[in-house]
Order: structure tokens, then sequence, then C-alpha cells
């Protein structure tokens, strides 16, 4: 089996700094978590927020979603708080979970039906009830998490080329569909035999 990813993460036009961050941490003994976070508004002080909860997701690989994103949010009171969301692997299963709060979006690009939804809410503000989806996908799938400085008509863009590398369409994803007034992140992952 074969675990490959792509990341990009860009400050909008005149920040020097993201308020977007992301975390890619493999766990034992055959798991990997991934996760978007995008601090609320911009600059240090969304950067501060997003890193925030990245520290909560690095100290606890593993962890299930719920718990993770519930210490993320008590990490998160008094900073401007943030929007994320989680995928959670088990590998030889080729399960999936997802749990998101807020407006990170994803795209799977699978023959299987999976299409996570998010719950409204704020990390560090207004916790939703969590809602934990879970999937199963084949080898090969592609799969998407982006902030919201990605325009959501990635959902319809059928010209998406997946015999690119995870980072070539990562890269690909941000220059077809980046706003440059935000900031914007792109995560790809794609495991294979």
């Amino acid at each position: 089996m074969s675990i490959s990813w792509g990341t990009v993460v860009r400050p909008k036009t005149g920040q020097t700094v993201s308020g977007d961050t992301f975390v890619i941490a493999p766990f034992a003994p055959a798991g990997l978590q991934v996760c978007v976070i995008d601090g609320l508004g911009g600059g240090v002080e969304a950067a501060r927020a997003a890193e925030a909860a990245a520290e909560v997701i690095r100290a606890h690989p593993g962890d299930d979603p719920t718990q993770l994103l519930q210490r993320s949010h008590h990490a998160l009171h008094g900073t401007r708080g943030a929007v994320m969301a989680l995928l959670t692997f088990d590998l030889p299963l080729r399960n999936v979970t997802y749990m998101g709060v807020g407006n990170i979006g994803v795209q799977v690009y699978s023959a299987r039906s999976i299409k996570p939804i998010s719950k409204n809410g704020i990390i560090g503000y207004r916790l939703p009830h969590l809602l934990k989806l879970a999937y199963s996908y084949n080898f090969g799938d592609t799969f998407v998490l982006y902030s919201d400085g990605v325009s959501s008509r990635l959902n319809l863009d059928a010209t998406i080329n997946l015999a690119l590398s995870p980072q070539s369409l990562a890269e690909r994803i941000l220059q077809l569909h980046g706003k440059d007034n935000d900031d914007a992140t792109v995560v790809v992952v794609r495991i294979t035999e």
C-alpha cells in the first residue's frame, strides 16, 4: 500500500502569513489523519488560532475525531476561532471517517458515493453537535480538502486531471480555483495498492 499527498498554502494577496494550516499525521499501527484548519479572518491572529488547533491534532494522532475537535474547541477559547475538517483513514480496512465544522470543502474522486458534509459552527466559539461520517474507499481514490479560499466550483470541474500526482493536482486546483482575496489551502491524498 502506498500513500501519497500534496499540499499548498497561499496567503491572501497583500499578506505574508496565511491564516490556514493543515496537518498530515500518520499513527500506529496503520492510520492517517488529514486535517485542514482555517483561522477566522486573516493574518497573524487567524494563523494563531489555526496553529492552536493543529497542535492538538499533532499531539494526539489517532485519537477519536470527536475528542480531537472538542479539545481543539477548548484550545481555541480566547482566539478568533477556526473552522476545520478531519479525515481519519484506517488503511488496512480501507475505511475513512470524516468530521467537519464550518466551511472547509471536501471533494472525493471515487466510484463509491463519498459525500462528506460539515456541521455549521466555529471551533472556539460555537461547537455544534458533532457528526462523524464513515465510508469505505477504493485504492486509487483521491481525497481533496480545501479552505474557502478555493472556490466551491471545484466540485463541478469535470476537467480535473486525476493522472496528476497529488502535489501537482493540489497546485493545479489552487491555480484554477484559488481566490486572491482569501487565504487558500489545498490538501490532496491518494492511497494506492
